[in-house]
């Protein structure tokens, strides 16, 4: 067994294809390149590689007609876009399945044929090598629908032409006597489209190496697989978890994405796949931090029942605690994330035993949950040792029957060196977080991953000095609000705002203000320690929590 030589062009007709075509393993991770950050200058630099000639790595393949399940490549790609099973009457056709490439496959699958979240691949035509630094490349996107700018071809464009000599020629004519070139330009545009049709339309130039392991069993090619990433960018634990589920229960990578979609779709707020799977892992070996190598064939069928059991609690959890009881509506809202499995785990033993939901609990109760929620998010109980300690005692509450073991949660705490208690200062210093906590009954709305929050006293107030900026600019101060009367309202004193015609009809969507003849709005600072007064009593009598005294903070 050796690598074998083949081009671009020759590469990318088999993919999907339904006769000895190119697919991708249950056991592949999905594809990630496009969605990390600054993923089209990663792009551009690989099919500049590309078109240097430059080794880009090899592809592992196994040749196959077993009956296996298996994967398509993506066309166009979206950020959160994954593949989907290919139709189970199809497995036993003669494919290859991608073992290691996919990410670079993939990307050169979209971009040469199709998009990348909306965008087009080009190229500039009058790119010269000899004038740009090493890194520039002469690729760039553009928004779908959006025209190149001149002297540019389409990727997508290009890699769809035949290979015919005189069609080539028309297109260098074209693309030379679209703008006033200078001779030299003109030689550029010219050279430039020669090597661009030489990588990626011709398929004499073999630019990519792949290796083929033919056999009928997976065994030996799921030990190259393991092999492969060993080293460079290895399988994160839980791809390496899924990869050994996936073997029995091919679908399960889509039950936990529908899963996760479900729960967005139900709450606005993302819990992806993968730590969907981490809570499986925690419900199954009762650790937080997933291990592959604990997980043994005889483990899958575990994992399967569990994810059975804990659709409905982990939808109750988002749909009816989080969004339902505290109009949390997005996870930019929420500080420890890992701090939130105590209590997933507590309803879904609770929810196994007797299938109870959120709204079946009482409100003295939920309070206890309320208090972790916060003491939790604020305090920074959010190691894996302390969660995994957490959801031990918390799931064995909910097996007795027992309300949320929030003291002995605390204990746990203040053994590792955290506050037990509620600070002042940690609860200002979250705004996001404890404003929402204390205006359960109104729900933010966002711009740009940002909740949108109006100053009833602005900073902005005319005639006001840094002073009052700094008085003005805390959580007390704080209403949650739409930009739009936020803006509306900007620069203006409260009391004129609230009594004009225009803003009349605003008051009642603020939160613990006084009476508009009060003389607490002839003095910001009178009114913020009123206001923090009247919260700090809603946080006592909703709650059941006050701050910590005697602290120096």
């Amino acid at each position: 067994m050796s690598y074998e030589g083949i081009s671009v062009r020759d590469a990318l007709e088999r993919i999907n294809q339904n006769h000895s075509g190119w697919f991708l393993p249950q056991v592949q991770r999905q594809y990630v390149w496009g969605a990390r950050d600054e993923s089209e200058d990663y792009n551009c630099m690989l099919l500049d590689s590309v078109l240097r000639g430059y080794p880009i790595g090899g592809i592992v393949l196994w040749e196959t007609e077993s009956s296996v399940p298996h994967r398509e490549f993506l066309s166009d790609y979206s950020k959160g876009g994954r593949t989907k099973e290919v139709d189970s009457g199809l497995w036993q056709r003669r494919k290859s399945l991608v073992y290691d490439g996919q990410q670079r496959l993939q990307t050169l699958y979209s971009v040469l044929r199709y998009t990348v979240n909306g965008r087009i691949l080009c190229f500039d035509l009058l790119f010269d090598r000899k004038v740009h630094d090493t890194d520039d490349t002469g690729f760039f996107f553009i928004d779908k629908g959006l025209n190149p700018k001149l002297g540019s071809i389409r990727m997508n464009f290009l890699c769809t032409q035949d290979d015919d000599s005189e069609e080539k020629e028309k297109l260098k004519d074209q693309f030379a006597s679209e703008g006033s070139y200078s001779k030299e330009e003109t030689l550029t545009v010219k050279a430039n489209l020669d090597k661009l049709w030489s990588i990626f339309v011709q398929d004499n130039t073999k630019s990519l190496a792949y290796f083929s392991v033919r056999s009928n069993s997976d065994r030996e090619v799921n030990e190259i697989f393991r092999r492969l990433n060993t080293g460079g960018v290895p399988l994160t634990q839980i791809e390496l978890v899924l990869s050994k589920i996936k073997l029995k229960y091919s679908s399960f990578e889509e039950d936990l994405d529908a899963l996760s979609y479900s729960i967005y779709a139900a709450s606005n707020i993302e819990f992806s796949a993968a730590e969907i799977m981490q809570f499986i892992f925690m419900m199954v070996f009762g650790a937080t931090r997933v291990d592959a190598d604990r997980v043994k064939a005889s483990d899958v069928d575990a994992f399967k029942a569990k994810l059975t059991e804990i659709v409905e609690p982990l939808k109750d959890f988002f749909e009816g605690y989080l969004l339902g009881l505290l109009n949390i509506n997005d996870r930019c809202i929420i500080p420890r994330s890992l701090a939130l499995l105590p209590i997933m785990a507590y309803l879904a033993e609770r929810y196994k035993f007797d299938q109870t939901k959120i709204r079946r609990i009482s409100s003295e109760k939920i309070k206890l949950i309320h208090q972790y929620l916060i003491l939790s998010q604020l305090n920074d109980w959010n190691t894996q040792t302390m969660v995994t300690n957490f959801v031990k005692l918390a799931r064995e509450a909910a097996v007795k029957g027992l309300d949320f073991p929030l003291e002995d949660i605390r204990k746990i705490a203040v053994e590792h060196n955290r506050v037990g208690e509620l600070r002042r200062q940690a609860f200002m210093g979250h705004p996001w977080f404890s404003l929402k906590i204390l205006t359960p009954s109104r729900k933010y709305q966002f711009a740009a991953k940002k909740p949108q929050i109006d100053h009833i006293f602005p900073r902005n107030l005319a005639n006001k000095d840094q002073a009052y900026k700094d008085a003005v600019d805390v959580l007390w101060n704080f209403q949650p609000m739409p930009a739009g009367v936020n803006n509306y309202k900007r620069a203006r004193h409260p009391l004129e705002f609230f009594e004009s015609s225009d803003g009349a009809k605003y008051t009642g969507d603020y939160d613990y203000i006084p009476s508009l003849g009060s003389d607490l709005w002839k003095d910001e600072i009178e009114f913020i320690r009123d206001r923090e007064l009247k919260m700090t009593e809603e946080l006592s009598t909703r709650y059941g929590l006050k701050f910590e005294v005697g602290v120096a903070e």
